[in-house]
């Protein structure tokens, strides 16, 4: 079946097969899966806290009201409709807030609360504000570059980062042509040189860090061509960026001949930390042997690390440096980001059935004589359709959404009547 939706001069023609609709719209739902690809009927919160795709809705959390994240459920099945939500990544050690006292008049739709107990550990940094990096406004349309994650986050909040604003470059107006990949930044590393990213912020409220800089696993410190600044406190600014987790990065940390490693790696007690016992002994018996190097120059500069898949396998283990590493458990081992079941309904390509094939599925299971009467009722109704646009065709007119509203309400009314007889009967 064809439909031609009109042919004059200042209307275009729009046809379109039925089976163009059905791969339209099978596209679409290929689209949507991907984009949400899990199944959301089951809030976190009961899981206790978790490291979780978080989610802010500024509709909730206007200004007065105290910042509040939410579970991926809970983004699309309670939240979903609200049009302001804001996707902050994964963040470490959170429970949901939907239907908590964190988000008055909010309920949970799947855990069926209200002003439930919020969790007393979660944390909050400017992301659940909407802002991110240095309190730039941000707006995808406007924006080049790549943004990175810091690893550490016990100073930022795990915040986000402009690959320009990490070197303390000016970010560049958007009517200029700009760099879309870190790599064609000047003075950025090579993204297939590191992993992780820990930022000025954390860096500066660990300065034992900079003794790993330039060391097997570390990249030589990323200096900001600007002085440090007091890096301000939550402001409300707008943000919907093009934002990508360090962690992205697939790469391996590459393979160095080890005359071409650097000399401190034959002083250093480079300790895997999958071998427990070694770490024992050699805490007990080594004392650090780290390059004891002292950073002048960097004073009041702020001061970025780059690190490489592997650097767990490098940090050091002695008493002193040990006590350091134990409070940052990313430090120590890869973290598990909790991700919610993936849709039951497995297809081939995405991962779900198309709504036609689930149609077409649900039509085979129900009573013969009930598919019968269905198909003829779908014959009917398609002929008293071609009856109604046969004349928009010849006459060369255009089908205007108030004819069909119309022409429907007609066919419901007629549907009424015609039973009307049987119902007095």
């Amino acid at each position: 079946m064809e439909l031609e939706a009109g042919t004059s001069a200042d209307v275009a023609v729009i046809s379109q097969t039925a089976q163009d609709y059905i791969d339209a719209q099978r596209q679409l739902e290929i689209e949507a899966r991907e984009i949400l690809p899990y199944s959301f009927d089951t809030c976190t919160k009961p899981l206790g806290p978790l490291r979780q795709l978080i989610f802010a809705c500024m509709k909730c959390t206007s200004d007065g009201i105290s910042p509040a994240g939410i579970c991926y459920s809970c983004s699309i099945s309670c939240h979903g409709s609200h049009g302001e939500l804001v996707e902050l990544f994964s963040k470490r050690n959170f429970e949901c807030d939907c239907g908590t006292a964190r988000m008055p008049g909010s309920c949970c739709n799947l855990r069926k609360t209200q002003d439930d107990h919020p969790a007393q550990g979660n944390s909050y940094n400017q992301n659940f504000r909407n802002i991110f990096c240095k309190s730039e406004r941000y707006e995808a349309e406007r924006e080049h570059g790549t943004m990175y994650q810091c690893l550490l986050g016990d100073t930022c909040g795990e915040d986000w980062y402009h690959d320009r604003c990490i070197l303390g470059l000016p970010q560049r107006d958007p009517a200029e042509p700009s760099e879309d990949d870190s790599a064609d930044i000047q003075g950025f590393p090579d993204e297939n040189s590191f992993e992780y990213f820990i930022c000025w912020r954390c860096i500066s409220a660990n300065p034992w860090l900079l003794k790993y800089a330039g060391t097997p696993g570390f990249l030589e410190p990323v200096i900001s061509r600007e002085d440090t600044q007091e890096y301000p406190d939550e402001s409300i600014v707008a943000v919907v960026s093009k934002k990508r987790k360090a962690n992205a990065i697939s790469l391996d940390e590459g393979t160095v001949d080890d005359d071409n490693r650097p000399a401190i790696r034959a002083s250093c007690p480079w300790i895997p930390a999958s071998d427990p016992a070694t770490i024992e002994a050699t805490t007990l018996a080594e004392s650090c042997k780290l390059p004891q190097r002292e950073y002048p120059d960097l004073a009041g500069k702020k001061v970025s690390l780059f690190l490489r898949s592997g650097f767990r396998d490098h940090l050091c283990h002695c008493v002193s440096c040990l006590e350091k590493i134990k409070n940052h458990r990313c430090l120590m081992e890869e973290e598990t980001t909790h991700e919610p079941p993936l849709d039951s309904d497995a297809g081939e390509s995405t991962g779900h059935d198309s709504l036609l094939d689930a149609g077409e599925k649900a039509l085979s299971t129900i009573d013969r004589i009930r598919a019968i009467e269905g198909v003829m009722a779908y014959n009917l109704l398609k002929e008293k359709v071609k009856e109604f646009l046969q004349p928009f065709a010849e006459e060369k007119r255009v089908v205007c959404q108030e004819d069909v509203k119309k022409y429907f309400e007609e066919l419901k009314g007629s549907s009424k009547r015609a039973q009307s007889p049987k119902d007095e009967s």
